[in-house]
């Protein structure tokens, strides 16, 4: 790979992935969809079967996943914040194969 345009790459890459992180806008964890039924007897959930679907974080936290419910009202906003974050964890992990590239390409052509 020409070292003029690992360069550019790793220019492009640590650009974008500032702007992601200065906002701050982010939240680590996945989205986990689960279908459950409420406990009201009159409800749709038990008389018709049709679950309720809910949001929630899956967190990974001490070993363990945890589950954080997400409201109707936030979902949206959520599912941005955390995209973001799966957004800047592949860049910082295509800035880590470039930076490893350059430091092969220094070591084998022995460039300071």
């Amino acid at each position: 790979m020409n070292r003029k345009f690992m360069d550019v790459q790793l220019k492009k890459a640590t650009s974008h992935l500032a702007k992601l992180t200065h906002r701050g806008s982010f939240i680590k964890g996945n989205i986990v969809t689960m279908k459950r039924t409420c406990g009201y007897p009159n409800c749709r959930c038990v008389k018709e079967g049709k679950k309720h679907v809910s949001m929630y974080i899956g967190k990974k936290q001490d070993g363990t996943t945890k589950m954080i419910y997400v409201p109707k009202r936030l979902e949206e906003e959520v599912e941005k914040k955390i995209s973001a974050y799966h957004r800047i964890k592949k860049l910082v992990d295509k800035i880590s194969e470039l930076n490893y590239d350059q430091l092969k390409m220094k070591k084998d052509k022995k460039i300071v």
